[in-house]
């Protein structure tokens, strides 16, 4: 074999290793890759006793508000009252300089026996409370009658609240109730009173609850809770572990199964409060394992994992 016959038989063999190398990919298996699963929180349903309220809107209103007033003609002497104030019944609210001490001040030095009569005249307060609003100041005229200032009564503290009149076989008078503050002060008490007439354009009818060991600002807007239905040992999930259309009228809920696959269960919904609702469906039972958090937007059988407790 001649050397240009041996370098060609080696070019071959050396074309024919690389092809052969080159066909050889590595070979992919699907089964080894890692499984994605969406990270989840779980719970159980539970037998609970569920209330369900209803709820309204009230207001704190002082039933009791009286009237300081003028009981001569004249100018402000001395007023140290402000909105704010505590007024006691009896005690001293202002005094008032009359047209006639003015005069008398002209010709006192001619008799002083009407010195006397220079006095101011002292204005009384008629009950005691907490003064709302002035409406004088000091050196201001006067008429005898004018309301120099109005004052409410603490004790005279009430919650109204409107109810609609279809509620009217659940709210009356004596009915319990809570009353939740705004800063999440919960109230315990009862409907003490009525109105006996019903608005006309709102169709509701004015109800009242008496607060008279209660210090709370007038004005101030509450929400009144009134026990509607109760039932007792009720399957019950947390109101975040239920799912619904756009329209809520359809509800399901993620079921583990396997403690991995979350499958679409449908169901029924009952009573609920402000943290439970009650389950209405023959595939679930306590002993199921229900998505808690994590479940919006998850489809029908996908796997999932969570914290084992």
């Amino acid at each position: 074999m001649t050397d240009k016959d041996f370098s060609f038989s080696f070019m071959i063999i050396i074309m024919l290793v690389v092809i052969m190398t080159s066909c050889k990919s590595p070979v992919n298996n699907a089964d080894d890759s890692p499984e994605i699963k969406t990270k989840v929180s779980i719970t159980h349903p539970s037998l609970q006793n569920i209330t369900e309220y209803i709820k309204l809107n009230g207001v704190t209103v002082f039933q009791k508000k009286n009237n300081i007033r003028s009981t001569n003609t004249g100018y402000i002497a001395s007023l140290q009252f402000k909105p704010g104030d505590a007024v006691i019944a009896g005690k001293l609210f202002c005094t008032i300089d009359t047209k006639e001490q003015e005069a008398l001040k002209n010709i006192s030095s001619l008799d002083s026996s009407l010195i006397k009569f220079q006095k101011p005249i002292s204005v009384l307060t008629n009950g005691s409370g907490i003064i709302t609003a002035i409406n004088v100041l000091q050196g201001d005229y006067v008429s005898e009658g004018d309301v120099l200032a109005t004052y409410s009564v603490p004790s005279s503290l009430i919650v109204q609240v409107n109810v609609p009149y279809e509620f009217n076989n659940t709210v009356s008078v004596g009915k319990e109730c809570e009353i939740v503050l705004p800063d999440g002060k919960i109230i315990h008490s009862s409907i003490t009173g009525i109105m006996p007439s019903v608005d006309i354009t709102s169709q509701s009818q004015s109800f009242f609850i008496r607060l008279p060991d209660q210090h709370l600002p007038e004005n101030l807007n509450v929400t009144i809770r009134i026990a509607q239905r109760q039932k007792n040992k009720l399957l019950a999930l947390p109101l975040s572990a239920v799912q619904t259309d756009e329209m809520q009228k359809e509800f399901w809920v993620m079921k583990l199964v396997n403690d991995s696959l979350a499958v679409k269960v449908p169901v029924k919904t009952g009573l609920q409060n402000d943290s439970l609702v009650e389950i209405v469906s023959d595939k679930i039972s306590v002993d199921d394992i229900v998505i808690l958090q994590g479940a919006y937007g998850l489809s029908d059988s996908t796997l999932v994992t969570f914290e084992k407790q």
